[in-house]
């Protein structure tokens, strides 16, 4: 291999891990999203409920179990806030992997697709009063 082609193919390797890892990463997210609501729709009170009565919760419980609900929820927060640009980032090198393949109709049928995810995350985010 010469070293004019060298980088290029460690170029090509790095944006194929990152694609794979960013594969990966989007569906064990999606299956843990996904299994919690029915239908992608996300209603914190709804799934508290839910929890609170196939449990039988006393009040008090309740109480303690939203309070560790609230708890998870914050620390979450926080680690997405740390992890959010690398996860971003290998987000967008997949989405540079698969531009290259595509022909002008699927690249727009494409980005009609990412619009569409990124308002309905927003949309989620703000219905669990986030904001992104």
């Amino acid at each position: 291999m010469s070293t004019i082609s060298q980088p290029k193919s460690l170029a090509l390797m790095f944006l194929l891990g990152a694609f794979l890892t960013g594969g990966a990463v989007g569906f064990a997210a999606d299956r843990a999203v996904n299994r919690s609501r029915p239908e992608n729709q996300y209603d914190d009170r709804a799934m508290r409920d839910h929890f609170a009565k196939e449990l039988n919760l006393t009040a008090d419980q309740r109480r303690v179990v939203d309070s560790a609900f609230d708890w998870r929820r914050a620390r979450s927060r926080e680690l997405m806030k740390q992890y959010r640009p690398a996860l971003d980032s290998v987000r967008d090198s997949a989405r540079v992997l698969m531009r290259a393949v595509l022909t002008p109709d699927q690249l727009t049928a494409f980005a009609t697709m990412i619009e569409r995810n990124r308002l309905a995350a927003d949309s989620m985010s703000r219905t669990r009063g986030e904001r992104r």
